[in-house]
């Protein structure tokens, strides 16, 4: 697998604008030249995982979205791949897998819920 520098820059550029921070401020933190932020962000300079999980940190942000593109964290996370799975799926299974799901959910449900009373 080859790692995409100029899409993982792309990332970093785009959730540091919606953050509505600049590269000056990004390389203050990170104390390096503002010219290094802006070849990461270009995909001209390869980043290694030490400063990208610093830059992550700054950013308030997943390394996991920056390298692929998904964010566990959001409430979409995987509902692509789900969907593709199920529109592949007979018939006949769908409300098995409904089922299946909803036992899933009830599980960890009560599961949260034991680990939230044992924790107050």
């Amino acid at each position: 697998m080859m790692i995409d520098y100029k899409l993982i820059g792309q990332r970093l550029a785009k959730c540091r604008k919606e953050k509505h921070i600049t590269q000056e401020q990004m390389a203050e933190y990170l104390d390096v030249s503002t010219a290094f932020i802006s070849k990461i962000e270009c995909g001209r300079t390869q980043i290694n995982l030490e400063r990208l999980v610093e830059m992550c940190h700054f950013l308030q942000i997943e390394p996991a979205y920056i390298l692929q593109g998904a964010d566990s964290a959001s409430p979409a996370y995987m509902s692509g791949e789900l969907s593709q799975l199920l529109s592949q799926c007979p018939r006949e299974a769908i409300p098995l897998i409904r089922n299946i799901l909803e036992d899933i959910i009830t599980h960890f449900g009560q599961n949260s819920s034991s680990s939230d009373k044992a924790s107050k």
